[in-house]
């Protein structure tokens, strides 16, 4: 789906990238594959926070969360791609000249109104975590979207990295101590 070097995304319906807003550590990781200098990818003024890789437009998006991107067809078709890991079929229109959204409008499902991360309505499809390298260690082993380290499961939803600070499903500690 999203290679790494972003010298190409593949989607199972032959989706064809043309522009991709990125999340700030998205934006910032991908930056050492850049083909043109940031600031200068084009004179167009919709550009200012923007670089090329081969043939896609990579921008920064302030809107999106730090690890998901926006995949932008020339029409304006959009897919939203939550960590490398799961794609949503957006369905509304961005096309590939806007300057930088002006809300997170990209995050609600028109369909039950939930937010895209709480309903299946939207998500095309998961992708599956990659194997563990040896024998010894277990089949479930999950990758981190942060860093690549091995995950932890506390319980169903509950993660969280053994090698940085990512973690998913833990309550906040104000909730706690009501």
């Amino acid at each position: 789906m999203f290679d790494q070097s972003l010298n190409f995304l593949t989607f199972e319906d032959d989706f064809q990238t043309e522009k991709v807003l990125a999340g700030e550590q998205i934006w910032e990781t991908l930056a050492v594959q850049r083909t043109s200098i940031v600031f200068g990818v084009t004179d167009q003024p919709w550009a200012p926070a923007a670089y090329r890789i081969n043939s896609i437009v990579v921008q920064l998006e302030k809107h999106l969360s730090d690890w998901d991107t926006i995949a932008i067809d020339i029409n304006g078709n959009a897919r939203l791609i939550r960590h490398n890991s799961v794609v949503y079929r957006l369905h509304c229109v961005i096309l590939p000249d806007t300057i930088g959204c002006h809300s997170n409008f990209f995050y609600r499902c028109p369909e039950c109104n939930g937010h895209v991360y709480q309903c299946n309505c939207l998500r095309i499809s998961e992708f599956a975590q990659p194997k563990p390298e040896t024998e010894g260690e277990t089949k479930n082993v999950i990758i981190c979207p942060k860093c690549g380290g091995k995950i932890q499961k506390l319980g169903e939803g509950v993660l969280f990295c053994l090698d940085c600070d990512w973690e998913t499903g833990f309550n906040p500690v104000e909730e706690l101590d009501n």
